[in-house]
Formats: structure tokens, C-alpha cells, sequence
């Protein structure tokens, strides 16, 4: 028999550790959750399972809150041990808690709890499967408390400065802070020294004298400010327990160092749900998300840290409210919906999460205007990017979005056995409409907006359009030249965006361009010292200025999981992997070397991974599941499971 697990009302886990997890960002000393709105827990579940004991046996009905038992009807008192005669028995478990997941555990002789049973948060059927999570399998565990691990990491070194005593754990961390004081001390947290030496550091806080062990937050450098005595200074590093899937070697050492910098840094930032980075937000933000999903599919293809991401940042209906407050977010959690389902072929999940889907979906249509558009309405935020974007009007970025997101729609709806015509329909139409109004020919470009009259041109949309396939290979081709190699158009200036051009140029095979951007951008940030990777990099700033973001000296993140994107771009164009049909049932192995004459790595796929060698012209593949095709030098060969196949 398979041991117990926790259940729970189903995504009611997610959205309690969203609530937990929105709530934790400080700054300055002041308390910051997050400025968009969260949704709650159902305080009241109901539990039901049919079962047949082939035998005399008992339960007993463990819950992290009130709760009660009916067997057959008759009601008993949770923690107890209630005998059951062989046979077939309903038992049903009524929980209620006021503040936390209400959740129950089923420790018996031949009966478990797991997401075979069924629940309800007020109707009297019990029409939906629980939720559980495979973490919390013993009456003693708590679901409130997510699973992380702790590694114990001491400084490497302890200086004497002019405030006190500057603590050096060698690189960026996410760690609990533990150490004894004789006195009260101020402690000032820095992801650099400026920061940590700094009275107007981000994050600070003072104890009393004693044996400390401090809320978890990101540091490589700690400052104990004046002269208490402090013994057994020590970080705990909490990480999400994770398998590195991928590797990635080449010709030039630089690269794989950049790789591993960019995993360590997604590694920080995959946690309870896919951050955007561990110093200041510590948010989950859709867009952010987005990417995270592809790092995550080539890295670590942890399917469950990016269900339970999409489930927290869904919430429950209704919306009255863009996810983050962003439109362009909304619509890249339905897209990015759609693409995780193509990329694992989880029809159980889309079934479960499609109801709240909709109904995001319906709240982006309710805010169209009368042609269709996405326009701000009072409260949105019309973001795609930190650049100078003609924002005036139906912004063009945002339309291309829409288009996705409406075919995202058609897929998930035949998913769930539903028509999705309306969806194709709405698709087309508003293809139309975009290729009419913001299509530019003389510029040979999709312009921001066509209500302003400026006719401007930035890289955003046109991206876009490669990316979602909006236009055709021809007119993508020619984008590049009149865009995305055009430097009289404004250059991206956050590696979240610059993935998305490196992604649309390397789709288009030019993955020179985005092998030299890894070298200078990404590179660029190692020769400086960084350990992990930053939210932005601009190479002609220097010194502390690198620091700065949004009016503050030390306000940007230097461990952004947005800056991971070379994982996904070296595992997807380089080595080349990537899914042909749902769920990976066949895949294409495709290397494009490009600038290195040497390539070797290991790629998730599916249910298995894909290992790629060339050397001195010589390729080699493996691959530990059926479906593979490799193409090479314009020729496909078959792939077998489990054999070499090596071409010359």
C-alpha cells in the first residue's frame, strides 16, 4: 500500500503559500505586501472516499484543524481510532479552520489519504479530487510549512571596519542568519559590500542580546554594526531540493561558468513558486514567470514548481483585477497555460485549473475596447518593458499578446472537450485589425500606436510578432534587418527582454548574436565579481552605480531569475532539443553549434533527457525516450531509444 498524504481543498495549498509568500517583503525596516490583491483559502472543506476493507481494520483522521468524522453516518471525534468492519464504507471528514489550509491526514491499516479522495468547499456533493503534495506523507508534517532543505555555510572571511564587523559568505544566498551576542546589534544585510557598510541598506534589523536565528532572506554580505561580541555566525541556505537535469560545456570555459551562474541563480529564486528575485520582491510576478517556466523545462523540469506558480498567480475567480495588475501579465499566464501543456501533454492539470482560466479570460475580453483591443482601463498597468514605448492608446505589444492568447484559448478549450471556434475566430479578426493599424511599410515594422501620429518603433512588438509566429518566415527575416538589427531603434536594456529578442533571433538561426550577448552581457556581469545574475546590467555604468534601480542606490536585485535566460537558449538553439508534438511525444535534436567548435550537454525532455556531443565534427546523441528526430547538416535521422547514434 502506497503511503498517506496530506490533501487539501484543491489549489487552496498554492494560494496559501501565495498569501504567506506576498506578505514577507520588507524594506527599510517597514512591513510591504504585495500592492495587488490576493485571493484566500476556503476556511470550510468537506472530504468523502468510498472504500471497501477487505478486512477488519481502523482510521484514524488526523487534522491541522476542527474537524469531524462520519463513517457510514456516524460521527466520531478527529485523532481517534475508529474501528471499521470489512466491507464498503463511505467516510466523509468535515474541517473547518479560521486562519490557515484546512487539511486532514488518514493514518489506517488499508485505507490512504491522496488525491484519489474527493472534496467540496460548501456544496453537498463532493465533486472535485483533493490536492496533495508528495512532501508531507506523515501525520507529523505540516502542509503550512513548505519543505525546503538547509546547508549550513560559514563566511569565509570577518573584517573589522568602521561600523563593525563585515561578514563575507564567499557568494549570494538565501540563508536564515544564525549566530549568538552578547549585546544589542544592528545587523544590515548586502548582496555587496557598499551595501551591507551602508546606513540606507535595503534590508536591516536589530536584536537583543542572545541566541539569534533570523528570518531567511538574501545576502552574501552581513555587517554587525558596533562592538557586541558575536560567536557561531553561520548561514542556513534554504533551497528548494531540485535535480540538475541539464549540462552545458563548450570550447570556451567562460560559457559553461555563465551557465552554472545562471542555474545557481534560478535555483535561489525557485521556490515555493518561480520569483522574480530573492532581495527585494520576493513576488510572484506573471510575466517574470513566464520565462521562468522555459529555464525551468531546460533545467530542472520540475513540473510541479511550475503548476503550483501557475495555480497561486490564477487565485479563484472572479477578477476584478489584472494578475499583478498588468495587462500584458494576464495574458502571458493564459499563454504561458497553453505552453505548459504542450510542453508535458498534463490534460489532469489544464482540466482542473481551465475553470479560472476562463475566467481571466473573460475578464481580459471585458476590458477590450469596441474594435477588440487591449486599452488601459482605470487601475491597469500597460507594461511590456522598462523602455520609452509609445504608450499612447491601443499599445501594439499588447494586441500580439491578445492574439496569443486567444489561440492559447482554442488549445486549452479542446483540451477540456469544449468548441474553441470562437476563439480562432476572435484571432483572426483581430490579426486583421493589427496588420491594418499598426503595420508600418515604409519602416518595415509594426509601430507602438497608431493614435499618437509619432509612428514610432521599438523592438517590442516585432519581437513578438517572430516569436508567436504572427507573421511569416519572409517578413520575419526582414524584421531583423529593419529592427533587430537596426541600432537607430532603441536597444533593450533588461536581460527580460533581451531573451526575448536573443529568442526570436536564434528561432531565425542567427545564434551568433546571442552567443556573443552571453559573453559580453552575461560575462560582462562575472568580470565584475557577480555570483549570481543580475536585473540589470549596463556596461558603461561602473562601481556602485551598477547597484541603483528605481531611485534607490542599492535597489536593484542582484540575483534576478530573469537573467537566467542563457540555461533556456543554450539547452533550446544551441544544443537544439526542443518538443514537436504534446507532451514531447517526439522531439527534434537540432544543434547549432554556431560560434563553438566543441558542444557537449544534457537536455530534459519529457520524461527523460537527450545527451549531445560534438566533437571535431563528429556529433553524438543519446536520448532516454522514444520520438527523438536529429537534424543535421539538412538531414533527419531517427533516434532510438537508448542508442548512440553518431554522426560524422
Amino acid at each position: 500500500m502506497e503511503k498517506s498524504r496530506w490533501i487539501w481543498y484543491p489549489g487552496d495549498y498554492e494560494i496559501y503559500h501565495s498569501i504567506l509568500l506576498h506578505s514577507r517583503r520588507e524594506e527599510f525596516g517597514c512591513e510591504y505586501p504585495s500592492m495587488w490583491g490576493l485571493s484566500n483559502v476556503y476556511p470550510r472543506v468537506t472530504f468523502e472516499r468510498e472504500v471497501e476493507f477487505e478486512h477488519d481494520g481502523y482510521i484514524i483522521i488526523h487534522a491541522n484543524c476542527k474537524a469531524y468524522v462520519l463513517l457510514d453516518w456516524v460521527r466520531h471525534a478527529r485523532g481517534k481510532r475508529i474501528e471499521v468492519k470489512a466491507g464498503k464504507h463511505m467516510i466523509q471528514v468535515a474541517a473547518a479552520k479560521t486562519d490557515g489550509l484546512p487539511a486532514i491526514f488518514c493514518e489506517s491499516d488499508q485505507l490512504i489519504s491522496d488525491s484519489s479522495w474527493r472534496c467540496s468547499s460548501g456544496s453537498p456533493i463532493c465533486d472535485v479530487f483533493a490536492g496533495d503534495e508528495p512532501a508531507y506523507y506523515s501525520p507529523d508534517d505540516n502542509p503550512e510549512v513548505f519543505p525546503f532543505e538547509y546547508t549550513e555555510i560559514k563566511p569565509v572571511s570577518v573584517t573589522k571596519t568602521s561600523v563593525g564587523k563585515l561578514y563575507d559568505f564567499g557568494r549570494e544566498l538565501f540563508a536564515k542568519l544564525e549566530f549568538s551576542c552578547n549585546d544589542t546589534v544592528k545587523v544590515i544585510y548586502g548582496e555587496t559590500v557598499e551595501e551591507a557598510s551602508a546606513d540606507d541598506a535595503l534590508i536591516y534589523e536589530t536584536v537583543a542580546a542572545g541566541v539569534h536565528s533570523l528570518v531567511p532572506r538574501a545576502f552574501r554580505y552581513v555587517t554587525f554594526v558596533g562592538d557586541a561580541e558575536i560567536t557561531d555566525a553561520r548561514a542556513m541556505l534554504e533551497l528548494l531540493s531540485v535535480e540538475y537535469k541539464a549540462k552545458f560545456a563548450c570550447d570556451r570555459p567562460d560559457v559553461e561558468k555563465i551557465f552554472d551562474v545562471c542555474s545557481y541563480t534560478f535555483h535561489l529564486n525557485s521556490r515555493e513558486f518561480l520569483l522574480d528575485g530573492i532581495k527585494r520582491d520576493r513576488w510572484c510576478w506573471s510575466g517574470d514567470a513566464y520565462q521562468s517556466y522555459l529555464v525551468n523545462d531546460y533545467l530542472f523540469a520540475d513540473r510541479a514548481l511550475n503548476r503550483r506558480t501557475i495555480t497561486a498567480l490564477y487565485g479563484k475567480p472572479p477578477y476584478f483585477e489584472h494578475i499583478n495588475r498588468i495587462n500584458d501579465y494576464s495574458a502571458l499566464l493564459i499563454i504561458g497555460t497553453s505552453e505548459y501543456y504542450y510542453n508535458t501533454g498534463d490534460a489532469k492539470f489544464i482540466k482542473f485549473i481551465f475553470p479560472r482560466v476562463k475566467s481571466l479570460y473573460d475578464f481580459i475580453v471585458s476590458r477590450l475596447d469596441e474594435n477588440g483591443l487591449v486599452v488601459g482601463r482605470p487601475g491597469d498597468w500597460i507594461f511590456i518593458d522598462w523602455s520609452d514605448i509609445d504608450k499612447d492608446g491601443p499599445l501594439c505589444a499588447e494586441q500580439i499578446l491578445l492574439w496569443q492568447a486567444h489561440n492559447a484559448m482554442k488549445l486549452l478549450s479542446e483540451v477540456v472537450g469544449e468548441d474553441g471556434t470562437i476563439y480562432s475566430e476572435r484571432a483572426d479578426k483581430l490579426k486583421s485589425l493589427i496588420n491594418e493599424k499598426y503595420w508600418d511599410e515604409e519602416k518595415y515594422a509594426y509601430i507602438d500606436s497608431f493614435t499618437s501620429g509619432r509612428r514610432n518603433v521599438t523592438r517590442h512588438a516585432n519581437i513578438f510578432a517572430i516569436l508567436y509566429d504572427f507573421i511569416d518566415h519572409e517578413t520575419a527575416e526582414k524584421l531583423v534587418s529593419s529592427v533587430l538589427e537596426n541600432d537607430a531603434i532603441t536597444k533593450i536594456t533588461t536581460p527580460y527582454f533581451e531573451l526575448y529578442e536573443l529568442m526570436a533571433l536564434c528561432k531565425l538561426g542567427r545564434i551568433e548574436y546571442a552567443q556573443n550577448m552571453i559573453d559580453s552581457y552575461w560575462g560582462g556581469m562575472l568580470k565584475l565579481g557577480a555570483t549570481t545574475i543580475w536585473e540589470q546590467y549596463d556596461p558603461t555604468q561602473s562601481g556602485a552605480e551598477h547597484y541603483a534601480m528605481y531611485g534607490n542606490r542599492f535597489g536593484k536585485s542582484l540575483c534576478h531569475a530573469w537573467g537566467s535566460g542563457p540555461v533556456y537558449l543554450l539547452g533550446r538553439y544551441c544544443l537544439g532539443v526542443h518538443p514537436t508534438s504534446v507532451g514531447a511525444a517526439t522531439f527534434a535534436v537540432e544543434p547549432n553549434p554556431g560560434l563553438y567548435k566543441e558542444l557537449h550537454g544534457v537536455v530534459p525532455i519529457g520524461e527523460g533527457t537527450v545527451k549531445v556531443d560534438l566533437v571535431n565534427g563528429e556529433l553524438s546523441v543519446i536520448s532516454e525516450l522514444d520520438g527523438g528526430t536529429v537534424i543535421w547538416n539538412g538531414n533527419e535521422y531517427k533516434l532510438p531509444k537508448g542508442e548512440t547514434l553518431t554522426i560524422k
